[in-house]
């Protein structure tokens, strides 16, 4: 990379990471999921064909080893319908002997590795071992046949559980190439500042030369406040430049990843990028990661489409089609429901829970596939193919920042901490005292134990296990709402004895960090490794090295510290993550009852990202999602992923966004005529809806609700997607909330009138807000776009005008038939559109079961007002040359052509048709776009121009429990 900042070093210069700026660029994108506790990057290489196998690679390669470990297996008693499992053991026995025998002349374990070498070198032996196995099932006795079937589809469905990557031209890069990891932490060391920012993600070096390392960046991205200090410098990196870093990082990465694979990948360097976020990150955090892309690194396209929640549902869409969709296709329509009432139409309800390690997203989505293969005319019933459209649609999103793995880590950091603090408490010096060791421990214990909370002591000695019951107490808490007293009484305690703190200490905290690193890094082990009756034993050695380290205890330790019965048991495991995974799935449980009515049900719940890798995890969530189901209904399916937990993110985006690029295919009769099978994936149509209700906050409790979840997004004159909602007078303040089903709303953006009158004095402008004006006669509405950007627009009177431009070409009714345009039933069952030749003329203004055409005031180019109505109807399709024909009828019911309309090209959303009072008709792809002014006096002095106001989501003070990596644990 290249920084174009020509300033020499010195501390007048900011820190920025270097500008990528190369000539040769890729031709295809990296959807680059930057996670709070490690990335992931997926390269979509469209110009490398796919390999053309009777079987994907990734695929094939699962079944092989889950094959090999059906020939290394012994059927448990538990799996044998039987009470002679012995008699199957033996069938089992033979049949592997005989294969093993007639396919390679060896005996089982050289069947295997014959197995496992051929597929290798791509040989046919695995498939041909398959194949014996399907032949010999149906001769074995019932118990065994059984047991054999069962194991044998378990070997295919894990195999095709596999997304075909390659065959979707995805790669997952490996961004650690010494281990060959898909995934690389995102702990961040800064390496240099001079002349430009470099960093690397990754484990700590352990050497000493970061000028800086920062966990947890992820949880900065909507704190524009954040800076880290360097090590023996004076000056600080901000937020957007350590973010740059590290995206820049991990493109670099990629690139040496395209480089090392040129026979299948194209050279260049990545310069389109898929970034995914948190679902529950509010605008102004999205605003700065497209800054960070676009600005900071100079990455040419930056798309910021799918969140984190939409991407890893898009990813199960995926793996769930395979890679040949004219099978993947007929899989879905079987598990699919079919729609009462609904001719060829097929839904299934999916709830993803993305558990990752700083957050956690949930989507609610529903797809929808239809078979709408045309008529055929002389083709014979049966000997055509089908056309099927696929139509994922969101129906909601949720999720809460801060709860993830790392949260569930936290917990039980906490806890480790306290039972070693407990551990040094009343552990005592049994070596000899020659030196007055065994004294100053004693002192030692004693000091601490003063200084303690008084419910930690008896008569001036401590309790012996009562911190670990102070933890239990506080960490068994809801975790929806804030920490009490009692837990920060509790850390406080705890902190006394075993500082691990690096806020507000006096002198280095180089030893605080190492010994809170420690800590975390054993917590993290027992999060894993404790399970139902396998306590996780606290390693002595390790106890041993974060105890020495840490500050105030005596450097000559007792012997055999450390050792003893240290252990967390799985009940305390449970009982200190369990609120948090409760707290998350009464979100996901929340959302699904909001969202799906009386007649509908939820078919399966995905768990996906780190944390959900816990079984108690699982557990949770099937729990309270059964809480809420309605009597009769069957139970929901809790399906957990695994190997993908956390690729899927940056996958589903990948693919998301490479479908986007090449546009929904239309039905190729002859093709159909062929008898081939296509299938449309339409997955714009999940950005479509507001994910949310907004609401604004009111003096009640309840907020007003301006745009409910499911608000459909209207395509503007721009291209863009948007809702508008009017809220009318404003008060002093106005604040947006994003409603959360089942938990607290979000701010999501605050307005001021005094900011904007500031604002307006920053400016240097002659004048002030007139307050005479402001706020009383000034109106306001809210507008979000499918990014979810929120913004303010403010006008004068009753609604905003519509902008219009006389210099186009528009056909215009005769004065004879005019009358008064202003008046919408008027004109809204005389004027009609004629389109496609199988359409007949209709109204053009509205349809028989829409409003009548709504009342609007039209600006031209010359600020010119007049009267008139917009249309509350879609236009029909256009005939074949893109036109409309406009037609006029009278009283006696003759159709009088007025002239033609034409319509927009590319345009997505409807085509709506206006009238003003000159008579003058126009046609709009989507909604008319506002007349809008840069200056908000204007607001003062033209009716019905709009100011808008982006608006931002105010600054919270998070509690210091949430965020793991700020210094307070």
């Amino acid at each position: 990379m290249s920084t174009e900042d020509p300033r020499p070093p010195g501390a007048g210069r900011r820190i920025r990471p270097g500008v990528r700026r190369f000539p040769d660029r890729h031709g295809g994108l990296a959807a680059v999921d930057f996670g709070t506790t490690n990335s992931t990057v997926t390269l979509y290489d469209p110009y490398r064909p796919p390999p053309q196998l009777p079987m994907p690679a990734d695929q094939r390669a699962v079944l092989c080893r889950e094959t090999v470990a059906l020939l290394r297996a012994e059927p448990a008693d538990d799996e044998l319908a039987t009470p002679r499992p012995q008699a199957c053991r033996a069938e089992w026995a033979a049949l592997r002997d005989r294969i093993a025998g007639d396919l390679s002349g060896t005996d089982v374990e050289g069947l295997v590795e014959a197995v496992e070498s051929d597929e290798a070198a791509g040989g046919g032996l695995l498939h041909r071992v398959l194949l014996t196995l399907d032949l010999a099932q149906p001769g074995g006795t019932a118990p065994f046949s059984a047991w054999l079937a069962g194991r044998l589809h378990h070997c295919y469905d894990t195999a095709f559980a596999t997304p075909a990557l390659e065959h979707h031209c995805l790669f997952p890069v490996r961004l650690d190439s010494a281990i060959e990891a898909e995934e690389v932490p995102s702990r961040l060391d800064v390496t240099a500042v001079d002349p430009e920012l470099r960093v690397r993600l990754g484990p700590p070096l352990g050497d000493g030369t970061p000028l800086a390392s920062v966990r947890g960046l992820k949880h900065h991205l909507d704190d524009p406040a954040f800076r880290v200090g360097l090590r023996d410098d004076d000056r600080t990196v901000d937020v957007e430049a350590l973010l740059g870093g590290a995206f820049g990082f991990l493109l670099d990465r990629t690139d040496e990843f395209t480089r090392a694979h040129p026979d299948r990948l194209e050279s260049g360097h990545v310069d389109q990028v898929v970034a995914t976020y948190p679902t529950m990150a509010p605008p102004s955090a999205r605003q700065r990661l497209a800054r960070v892309l676009t600005d900071v690194l100079g990455v040419g396209e930056a798309d910021l489409r799918y969140d984190e929640a939409i991407s890893a549902a898009l990813f199960f869409l995926m793996r769930d089609l395979g890679a040949n969709y004219a099978i993947g296709i007929e899989a879905l329509r079987a598990r699919f429901r079919p729609v009462p009432g609904g001719q060829r139409h097929w839904i299934e309800n999916s709830l993803v829970v993305d558990i990752g390690g700083g957050t956690t997203d949930i989507a609610l989505v529903t797809v929808h596939l239809r078979d709408e293969t045309p008529q055929l005319p002389g083709a014979a019933p049966g000997t055509t193919g089908r056309y099927y459209r696929l139509l994922p649609q969101l129906r909601g999103t949720s999720g809460r920042a801060r709860r993830g793995g790392d949260f569930l880590t936290l917990q039980v950091f906490h806890l480790l901490k306290a039972i070693i603090a407990d551990h040094l408490l009343t552990t005592g010096h049994t070596g000899a005292d020659q030196l007055g060791e065994a004294t100053a421990w004693r002192e030692w214990q004693d000091t601490v134990t003063a200084g303690l909370d008084a419910s930690c002591r008896e008569d001036g000695r401590y309790v012996p296990g009562r911190l670990v019951r102070q933890a239990l107490g506080a960490l068994r808490r809801d975790t929806a709402v804030a920490e009490g007293p009692a837990g920060r009484r509790f850390r406080d305690n705890v902190e006394r004895v075993l500082g691990t703190r690096t806020v507000g200490v006096t002198g280095s905290p180089q030893g605080r960090e190492r010994t809170f690193g420690d800590l975390w890094d054993l917590a993290e082990r027992a999060k894993i490794a404790v399970a139902p009756g396998r306590p996780f034993r606290l390693p002595a050695d390790v106890v041993q090295d974060i105890v020495s380290r840490a500050d105030g205890v005596p450097a000559k330790l007792p012997p055999g510290i450390g050792g003893g019965p240290l252990e967390l048991s799985y009940a305390h495991f449970v009982e200190v993550t369990e609120p948090m995974l409760v707290e998350v799935s009464r979100l996901a449980a929340g959302l699904a009852r909001a969202r799906l009515d009386g007649a509908d049900r939820l078919d399966r719940v995905i768990l996906t990202g780190k944390a959900s890798q816990l079984a108690l995890a699982a557990d949770v969530v099937g729990r309270e999602l059964a809480a809420g189901s309605r009597r009769g209904e069957p139970p929901v399916r809790v399906v957990v992923e695994r190997t993908y937990a956390k690729n899927a993110a940056s996958m589903g985006a990948a693919w998301a966004a490479s479908l986007a690029s090449l546009g929904a295919p239309v039905a190729d009769e002859e093709l159909l005529r062929q008898g081939a099978t296509e299938v449309a994936v339409e997955v714009d149509n999940m950005l479509q809806a507001l994910p949310c209700a907004l609401s604004m906050a009111g003096r009640a409790d309840q907020g007003r609700v301006l745009l409910p979840a499911g608000t459909p997004l209207r395509e503007q004159a721009d291209g863009s997607l948007r809702a508008f909602a009017a809220i009318g007078p404003l008060g002093d303040r106005c604040i947006i909330r994003r409603e959360v089903d089942g938990g607290q709303p979000v701010p999501w953006g605050v307005f001021r009138w005094s900011e904007l009158d500031s604002r307006l004095a920053e400016s240097g402008a002659p004048r002030r807000l007139d307050r005479r004006l402001w706020p009383r006669q000034i109106r306001a509405g809210i507008e979000v776009d499918a990014a979810g950007n929120l913004d303010l627009l403010l006008w004068r009177g009753e609604r905003p005008y519509l902008r219009v431009d006389r210099a186009e070409p528009a056909p215009r009714l005769p004065a004879g038939l005019l009358g008064d345009a202003a008046d919408a039933t008027a004109h809204a069952d005389r004027l009609h559109v004629a389109g496609a030749r199988e359409t007949p003329p209709r109204p053009a203004l509205r349809g028989p079961d829409t409003a009548p055409a709504s009342r609007e005031t039209f600006v031209d180019e010359h600020g010119e007002t007049r009267p008139g109505v917009l249309g509350a109807v879609a236009l029909p399709p256009p005939g074949d040359d893109d036109r409309w024909g406009l037609l006029y009828r009278t009283d006696d019911g003759r159709d009088h052509l007025v002239g033609t309309l034409s319509a927009v090209p590319g345009a997505r959303g409807p085509h709506l048709v206006s009238l003003d009072a000159d008579g003058v008709v126009r046609v709009h792809a989507g909604d008319p776009p506002r007349w809008t002014t840069d200056d908000p006096l204007d607001v003062e002095t033209h009716p019905g121009v709009v100011f808008r106001v982006r608006l931002g989501a105010p600054q919270l003070d998070a509690d210091d429990h949430d965020n793991p990596f700020d210094g307070t644990h």
